[in-house]
């Protein structure tokens, strides 16, 4: 056997070419390890080069050319055909091997910066799939994304856009909730945090102003549903010692942490403030202060009364508020199934960080596997799932995605997230009218969720209601000073439609993001509108410019992600005029 080593032993441990070989032939046969045709051609080939011990002879070149037939000058610097899909069979391969293990006890990867394969050998306790009684039986159309893309968050990921590495695999979604079973406490789940609430007033507030503030802040918090609020009849939420602690008992859960919030309210009308403190229940420790003014944000037509409370609300238990932040961060250290994965994966999407989607998508499975009614891990589980598809090629996962949205919204109807979740699914099905139908239904559950507002902003501008979606990405803005990455695009859009190309060029480089279609055209165009040559090319690198038929590309990528055709048509004039200067 040992002629037939040619290999780099380098890349292989103790694994000979026969091994090597024979696993590669069994995966590329394994119906689950769903990866286009393209990428197991890619495959192919660099596994074939390697055994020839051509190891350093596997470069982009190469593959471009015989896997993807691209032409005798091809240029990778324009065009990155090849980094795009050594992302799409690196995630492929970590997923499929997190998810299944291998039955040869060897392990395929493609690490990053080469485009040689690497083979180990796995241990045998990575190998076993979840215990019996957490696994569900085969579903056509669950699937489980994969690792390392660079996901963008609108008009597909989070909106959409999913560009540079938008990865799936269709397979069997359980397998995914086998990631990162050491670190979850098995048959654990955390519920949203209780809170309570104490709320005085200053001598010279009123008493009944005070009440008011109290009952709006009740009702401004319940629209989130991202905490519990404990009854404000229980003689302990308005003392001033540590609130109630909740104790689960399903399968031994631990103690959860709770938090009691301090208020107290001065002044009057426009006037008028509330001092805040977030105390951790359980120690009494003060966590974080601050204060909330009057009129800080929402239509003008609210009382200042209803604008402070919305203002603590947005602040205390917003989808990114103070509770929620503490929470995640502790999520971080001390992982959790329940409301800590729900946790995780808005962190992650806003992040756009693939990895940690795919990770927070395991932790989802299993815990649906353990509370299968639970309503925000289905929402969740939607949303990550539609990041994580492609939106030139879209998959079985969004239309599981879309399933899984609207059972959450059966679950939960007054739960602003699963419609949210609903309207992003619509979207991506192509039915932009009843996703802003939804959109405008998920407002009316929680006015103050900015990333409602942000995303259906957005969609009303790729419907052409350019004034009504730039009035919503504004509203955005003023409800969190962390503008989502929707909200960004719309006005960025929006800027460059207006003849503002300055503004368009700065708005779209702040978001940096690097490898989406979408911000990348209008990042060129912008910059060709003010003779910026080398911030265009940079722009351009991304979008294949400089081929023959180009502009039936751009106008089909721009389509795939719903841009209205008198927008593309605004931003092809740039592209087209940056890409003139490669030639």
């Amino acid at each position: 056997m040992s002629g037939e080593r040619k290999i780099d032993r380098s890349f292989c441990d103790d694994i000979d070419q026969v091994e090597a070989q024979a696993e590669i032939d069994r995966l590329l046969e394994d119906s689950r390890f769903q990866s286009p045709e393209r990428n197991k051609s890619f495959l192919r080939f660099i596994a074939a080069e390697f055994f020839e011990g051509r190891a350093e002879a596997i470069k982009a070149y190469a593959i471009a050319v015989d896997v993807f037939g691209r032409p005798a000058n091809f240029d990778p610097s324009v065009d990155p055909i090849v980094r795009i899909e050594a992302t799409r069979l690196r995630a492929a391969l970590t997923q499929y091997y997190d998810a299944h293990g291998s039955d040869t006890g060897i392990r395929v990867d493609l690490p990053r910066g080469r485009y040689v394969p690497v083979f180990t050998r796995m241990p045998a306790n990575n190998r076993s799939s979840l215990p019996a009684e957490a696994v569900e039986p085969d579903v056509p159309g669950h699937a489980p994304p994969v690792k390392d893309q660079s996901a963008l968050r609108f008009v597909g990921g989070r909106m959409g856009l999913t560009l540079t590495g938008m990865i799936v695999g269709i397979g069997i979604a359980t397998y995914a909730l086998t990631i990162g079973l050491d670190v979850w406490k098995q048959n654990t789940l955390k519920h949203k945090p209780l809170i309570s609430i104490s709320l005085s007033g200053d001598g010279d507030a009123p008493e009944r102003e005070v009440e008011k503030v109290r009952d709006y802040l009740a009702v401004a918090i319940s629209q989130f549903q991202t905490v519990r609020l404990a009854s404000s009849r229980d003689p302990t939420v308005m003392g001033e010692g540590p609130g109630p602690t909740l104790v689960s008992s399903l399968r031994g859960q631990r103690v959860v942490d709770d938090y009691h919030v301090v208020l107290k309210y001065e002044g009057k009308g426009p006037e008028s403030f509330v001092w805040w403190q977030v105390k951790d229940a359980s120690s009494g420790e003060v966590l974080l202060s601050g204060i909330e003014q009057a009129l800080r944000a929402g239509p003008a037509s609210l009382s200042p009364t209803w604008s402070l409370a919305n203002g603590l609300a947005r602040t205390l238990v917003g989808t990114h508020g103070v509770i929620n932040t503490i929470e995640t961060l502790r999520e971080l250290d001390v992982p959790s199934l329940g409301n800590g994965c729900v946790l995780r994966a808005i962190a992650a999407s806003d992040r756009g960080d693939v990895t940690d989607m795919t990770n927070a998508l395991g932790c989802l499975e299993r815990t649906l596997a353990l509370a299968p009614n639970d309503a925000g891990a289905k929402a969740e589980l939607a949303i990550v799932l539609l990041a994580l598809d492609s939106v030139d090629a879209p998959t079985e996962l969004s239309a599981r995605a879309r399933t899984l949205a609207s059972e959450a919204v059966k679950l939960s109807p007054f739960s602003d997230r699963s419609k949210y979740a609903l309207m992003i699914s619509q979207f991506r099905a192509g039915q932009l009218l009843l996703a802003i139908e939804t959109g405008y239904a998920a407002m009316a559950l929680n006015p103050n969720n900015s990333d409602i507002a942000a995303r259906l902003g957005l969609y009303l501008f790729m419907a052409g209601r350019w004034e009504e979606g730039a009035d919503l990405a504004a509203r955005s803005a003023e409800m969190d000073h962390n503008l989502a990455a929707d909200g960004q695009l719309t006005r960025a859009l929006n800027a460059y439609r207006l003849g503002r190309f300055e503004e368009a060029l700065v708005i779209s480089q702040q978001l940096k993001l690097s490898d989406d279609y979408a911000v990348n055209a209008l990042q060129a165009a912008a910059a060709r509108q003010l003779d910026r040559a080398d911030d265009a090319k940079t722009a351009l690198a991304s979008l294949g410019a400089g081929h023959a038929g180009f502009d039936v590309v751009f106008r089909k990528s721009m389509a795939a992600r719903y841009f209205p055709p008198e927008m593309t048509s605004l931003i092809e004039i740039g592209v087209l005029k940056a890409a003139a200067l490669k030639s």
